[in-house]
């Protein structure tokens, strides 16, 4: 039996930017929710904006949410939860560290009210979140080509597989 080694921070075999106290995902506490401006409202942009120490535009700093990446909104209170792209803040609105400016839907799926003291948690959306978000969308659009090309995707896998069965020997 061979056992691979262990390569922790230092050593020079260790893959390039291995940091081996990496935190997998990033949690946020959110304390108070401010009113998203009108233009950025709506369900085709499904924004929520950040502080801009929260957003790291560059993609470098795992410790903070990336621009544009996806994240689910949670409300520990009632179990309810919204996914938006994470943004920063273009000085349109004053937001805190611990503040989140979201438009109405979002506010009322989450079940709080603007400028009020809130228990929210914002952390990455996995893949299967996303996908579970787009196949119950609430836009029908987005709803039905989400379930149309899951449909081709199945679709095409079995028929490559019944393609194949003439040169498989059963």
């Amino acid at each position: 039996m061979v056992s691979l080694p262990l390569y922790t921070d230092g050593h020079p075999w260790a893959p390039r930017n291995f940091r081996s106290d990496r935190k997998v995902g990033v949690k946020m506490k959110v304390e108070s929710v401010v009113q998203l401006l009108p233009e950025d409202c709506g369900l085709q942009h499904s924004i929520v904006r950040l502080h801009n120490s929260n957003i790291d535009s560059k993609r470098l700093d795992r410790g903070r949410f990336f621009r544009r990446e996806a994240v689910v909104i949670c409300n520990s209170k009632n179990g309810s939860r919204v996914l938006r792209y994470a943004m920063g803040t273009p000085g349109g609105i004053s937001i805190t560290k611990r503040a989140v400016a979201l438009d109405y839907d979002a506010v009322d799926v989450l079940g709080v009210k603007f400028k009020t003291d809130v228990d929210l948690e914002i952390r990455r959306a996995s893949t299967f979140e996303i996908y579970q978000w787009f196949w119950n969308h609430p836009d029908l659009g987005i709803r039905l080509s989400t379930r149309l090309g899951v449909m081709g995707g199945v679709l095409g896998v079995m028929g490559f597989l019944v393609g194949l069965t003439p040169f498989l020997h059963l």
